[in-house]
């Protein structure tokens, strides 16, 4: 079966699956087009440095370009690192979706899958801290706050979503050994 075939028969067999599918790969292309958008004006601001005033949606990091390029690097580059977290959670996901079957839910790659996005969510909120603690600092250096809005989020709604992601994962495991014991026996 091609996959096309397997495309068909995953809509007719579990059509709100499928639709859920839709909803998070345009979440993950937005995602993707706010870190390519990011890095696209970074990288132009390295050559511009009046690009630094607005490289996404109001993110104003030109003070700490002024004040030195390897710091407004390294807020960028975990702004970048945060975005491409996120992304490959929601591609984990994707992929969840894409390989779960709802006749025999419990295998072993949707169990590790699982157990994927709960340690990188686990990251991000890691990640979040970091960077948190990284513009604080750099804000108490420059004496300029910038406007972080939707690039940073809640460390702390990161690492209790992750918490409970990993638990998931393992009773997901637990349900894959009951499984297997279940079709050995049968």
């Amino acid at each position: 079966m091609n996959w096309k075939e397997a495309w068909k028969n995953k809509w007719e067999t579990q059509p709100v699956l499928m639709l859920l599918t839709i909803v998070i790969w345009s979440i993950f292309i937005g995602i993707c087009i706010k870190g390519g958008t990011l890095l696209f004006t970074f990288i132009y601001s390295l050559f511009n440095p009046a690009v630094a005033q607005d490289l996404y949606q109001g993110l104003n990091l030109s003070v700490a370009r002024e004040w030195h390029t390897g710091y407004y690097l390294g807020a960028v580059s975990l702004l970048l690192g945060i975005l491409v977290a996120k992304a490959y959670i929601f591609y984990l996901v994707i992929q969840v979706f894409l390989t779960i079957d709802l006749v025999h839910p419990f295998s072993r790659e949707v169990s590790v899958l699982i157990s994927r996005i709960g340690r990188v969510t686990l990251e991000v909120g890691i990640l979040i801290i970091i960077a948190s603690g990284y513009f604080h600092w750099l804000s108490s250096r420059t004496m300029h706050s910038p406007a972080l809005g939707g690039f940073l989020g809640g460390a702390f709604e990161y690492l209790i979503m992750g918490a409970v992601i990993y638990a998931i994962a393992l009773v997901f495991k637990r349900g894959v050994e009951i499984q297997t014991d279940n079709d050995l026996t049968v």
